[in-house]
């Protein structure tokens, strides 16, 4: 039969090795997200960049709508401008959609701790 002590120390041990293990699979899950948080924040960036060019283009097209009045080329600059906004809207759309806090929380860590912490319970 081994002594109090020994079995204590083996439960410290064995906790350490759990705790290792654990913030190993959470540093792998969060550099996993981390390209996802990149190219979410690189299309957040281009739809925000883009959203302003389509409404200067818009101001543009309506100014020389104004004092040109029927001619093709103000109808080609608000087409442009218009499918800019869309572009941008979308990409914008995107970005924020993948920066969703659940999107980003390594739930496979949290999981398994909560499970374990959930069995611990009487």
């Amino acid at each position: 039969m081994r002594a109090t002590i020994d079995l204590l120390l083996d439960l410290v041990r064995q906790g350490q090795d759990l705790a290792r293990v654990e913030l190993s699979l959470v540093r792998a899950e969060l550099s996993e997200r981390k390209g996802l948080v990149v190219s979410s924040l690189v299309a957040l960036a281009a739809g925000l960049i883009l959203l302003p060019v389509g409404l200067g283009l818009i101001i543009v097209a309506c100014a020389l709508s104004l004092t040109r009045l029927g001619v093709p080329l103000d109808l080609a600059f608000l087409i442009l401008a218009l499918a800019v906004i869309v572009v941008g809207l979308v990409l914008a759309w995107v970005g924020v959609r993948g920066l969703k806090p659940s999107r980003l929380i390594p739930a496979k860590s949290i999981s398994q701790i909560s499970s374990l912490l959930g069995g611990l319970e009487p």
